[in-house]
């Protein structure tokens, strides 16, 4: 599952807990496009952060809780790979000279 449709049940459940009875009904409240927040929450459009801002200001809850969700955070790279200056240059490019002091 990719991390739209992730963020999109998120939505959806959140919706529910706060007792909406509709989507459309938290659209209207919150002046959102229902279209916006259909596509969103079926995982087909990227939204964009004030459009989450609207949600979550709606929903009571802090932007970062849409994306508390173990599939999300299975998606997500835990850390960068180390750096190694002595590591082999890539293949095709040219090795670097270091810079002069």
């Amino acid at each position: 599952m990719d991390i739209l449709k992730l963020t999109g049940e998120r939505i959806k459940g959140l919706v529910a807990r706060r007792g909406y009875t509709s989507v459309e009904l938290f659209a209207h409240e919150n002046r959102i496009a229902k279209s916006t927040l259909s596509e969103l929450l079926n995982g087909k459009n990227d939204p964009k952060l004030t459009t989450l801002a609207k949600i979550c200001a709606g929903l009571e809850v802090p932007l970062s809780e849409l994306f508390r969700d173990n599939g999300i955070d299975n998606w997500v790279r835990e850390k960068a790979p180390e750096y190694d200056p002595r590591s082999p240059k890539p293949k095709g490019g040219k090795a670097r000279k270091p810079a002069r002091k």
